[in-house]
């Protein structure tokens, strides 16, 4: 599975992708600290890419939202040609009992300006490589 989302992402017509990820995110240990250190420059490079957008939210963001989010995912499809119908939008969302999906156009709105209000108080995309690879270099340590 990993391998296939890899080559959506550096075929020729790559998938666009943007991600927000918390700082905590970077700061939990999954795995050894060789791994997170990695992971974490694999992220730093990865959004070097055009089609790949990586942005950390920063701990002094605080909670912009008044309330917590979890991960979520927006799976935008592409348009098809002529007499084909579109596939709708969809959110993936994650939570400790599982998985949910929302197909409602209403839900899908509020989740992007979720995404959209996220990515006004993450940092830069160079900002943010740059603290993934500070804190690459502190699991290297």
């Amino acid at each position: 599975m990993r391998t296939r989302r890899q080559i959506l992402l550096t075929r020729k017509k790559p998938t666009n992708f943007d991600v927000i990820l918390g700082e905590s995110a970077l700061r939990s240990a999954v795995g050894s600290r060789r791994i997170m250190d990695t992971q974490l420059r694999h992220l730093a490079d990865a959004g070097t890419r055009t089609n790949i957008s990586v942005r950390v939210l920063p701990f002094r963001a605080g909670v912009p939202l008044g309330d917590l989010t979890g991960p979520f995912t927006i799976l935008d499809f592409p348009q098809p040609k002529r007499g084909v119908t579109a596939e709708p939008p969809v959110v993936y969302a994650e939570g400790y009992a599982g998985a949910m999906y929302f197909e409602d156009p209403d839900v899908v709105a509020r989740y992007r300006q979720t995404h959209i209000a996220l990515g006004q108080v993450a940092l830069s995309e160079q900002d943010s490589r740059q603290l993934l690879r500070d804190i690459a270099r502190e699991y290297a340590e």
